[in-house]
């Protein structure tokens, strides 16, 4: 006999149910009743979870929306800072992030007003609505100048008010909303760099060049004014330099110095007027220039090879040549003259020249001197004085053979070694100033200048080993007067500081 079972087709959840309540059939009421309260925690439980993802998640894209806010605001403040170019508008750097917080975050000017940042920097550009979530490390930049040779950074930070984001299903869990904020740097870096351009400049590197070493410039109860030029004495002895209380070095050059490397601790004195400055040492400015006779640079002969016998004859009229001794008074006509012995001048001799260059060698010549060799020098006593003025052009171009043309400028040049004193006076022999005084450079390498006498001009360049002016009190003005002088250049290098200024973007 077949039995037919008959099939009922049960769904899931139909399924489901009927196995809930056989299993609750067949316990007793207080245990449903437990498991009852236990489904509706942990459905409550599951419900706050959702809650939580939910609502974070919304508040964390609310954070990066503020996050990039604080960045835009940053940087925005960071390109105002550097478009200043050194100088800072806070006004505008507080404007520019408060109008970024507002577009990008929503977040009114109003809001800034007490907000405070606990990790806020040095400099608090808003302090007048007491809010320092906008802050700086510098409230400005430091002067360009050596000192700030490099970087220098200046970091802004922006800490954006604090805003509250509603929850959705948070509020089941009595957490109605949840607060985000932002904060964000950024890095402004003021970079300067020291710029030397190296220059030309017509003329010598001084109008008083004293080459020497020990004590170089003696100027004792002298007065002397030099105008053209600077004052620069090489030597770094204990003492370079020294006046007497009565003496005075005043250098009335526009932009002028008076100095040396050993300026000022070396220079002993107060009548230097500037005030003696550290300068760099003078290199010889007139190293190139030939010398007479078979001296060094070079070996040729540019200056005259007669024999002149006459140079004590009294008041002769005296023309080029090489001569034994000078002593008197007399007129020389143009050109060079050569002196083995010295120039002797005493009374009221007065010795005058112009379109003249004396050079002094020693008694060898035309071999130039040994190294120390005391040559030829100048001997002037009571009123004895020269007015001399040096080669001129118009001679260089009247002379076929161009010999003059080497010393266009030059007045008295003395063999490199020869360490003769020159000892020049005036006393009233140019009263009249620059335009009627002796003029051309004077070039004593390793000599010494005397200078005496009162009340008169030289508008000459000066180099020499020692300087001195000894005897009585001399009032004596050097006008460095660059159209009568020996034309030569001289580097300068004029020094100047340049910053730029490059936000760097956010930093930590």
């Amino acid at each position: 006999m077949v039995h037919r079972v008959q099939r009922v087709a049960v769904t899931p959840v139909r399924g489901a149910v009927r196995v809930v309540r056989s299993f609750l059939a067949g316990r007793p009421q207080d245990e449903r009743g437990a498991v009852a309260v236990m489904l509706a925690i942990m459905l409550t439980v599951m419900l706050g979870i959702c809650a939580l993802v939910i609502d974070l998640g919304n508040a964390r894209q609310q954070r990066r929306e503020a996050q990039n806010s604080a960045d835009a605001a940053a940087l925005a403040a960071g390109e105002t800072l550097e478009a200043g170019n050194g100088t800072i508008n806070w006004t505008a750097v507080v404007d520019q992030v408060k109008k970024y917080a507002q577009v990008n975050d929503g977040i009114a000017t109003s809001a800034w007003n007490g907000c405070t940042d606990a990790n806020a920097l040095t400099y608090r550009p808003d302090t007048a609505n007491s809010n320092t979530c906008i802050s700086a490390e510098r409230s400005s930049w430091p002067a360009v100048s050596s000192s700030t040779v490099g970087d220098t950074s200046n970091r802004i930070r922006v800490k954006l008010p604090s805003t509250s984001v509603k929850t959705f299903f948070g509020r089941v869990l009595g957490i109605n909303s949840l607060t985000t904020g932002a904060t964000a740097s950024t890095k402004v870096v003021m970079s300067v760099q020291r710029i030397d351009i190296p220059e030309a400049i017509a003329g010598g590197p001084c109008a008083l060049c004293v080459l020497g070493s020990g004590l170089a410039l003696n100027g004792q109860n002298g007065d002397v004014t030099i105008t053209g030029g600077n004052v620069i004495v090489n030597s770094t002895a204990g003492t370079a330099a020294s006046l007497n209380p009565n003496g005075h070095v005043t250098l009335t050059t526009s932009g002028g110095s008076i100095g040396g490397p050993g300026a000022p601790a070396n220079f002993s004195g107060s009548g230097f007027s500037p005030s003696p400055t550290l300068q760099g040492a003078v290199i010889d400015p007139l190293a190139n220039v030939p010398q007479c006779g078979d001296g060094s640079p070079g070996t040729t002969n540019y200056c005259p090879t007669t024999v002149q016998s006459n140079g004590s004859t009294k008041n002769a009229v005296l023309s080029p040549g090489i001569y034994s001794s000078i002593s008197g008074s007399h007129v020389m006509n143009p050109g060079i003259y050569v002196i083995k012995g010295d120039v002797t001048l005493n009374g009221n001799d007065l010795l005058t020249g112009s379109g003249v260059m004396l050079y002094f060698a020693c008694s060898q010549y035309p071999l130039p001197c040994t190294n120390g060799q005391t040559g030829a020098g100048i001997k002037a006593t009571g009123n004895g004085a020269m007015r001399v003025t040096g080669i001129t052009q118009a001679q260089c171009d009247a002379d076929s053979s161009h010999n003059l043309c080497q010393y266009i400028g030059m007045m008295l040049f003395a063999d490199r070694k020869n360490t003769a004193t020159m000892t020049w006076r005036g006393n009233g022999t140019n009263e009249n100033g620059a335009l009627n005084s002796s003029n051309g450079t004077i070039y004593l390498k390793a000599g010494t200048f005397d200078l005496r006498g009162n009340g008169y001009t030289l508008a000459s360049q000066i180099v020499t080993n020692t300087f001195t002016m000894e005897g009585n009190p001399s009032t004596v003005t050097i006008a460095y007067d660059l159209s009568k002088n020996y034309t030569e250049t001289h580097t300068e290098t004029h020094t100047s500081y340049s910053a730029s200024y490059d936000n760097n973007g956010l930093s930590g």
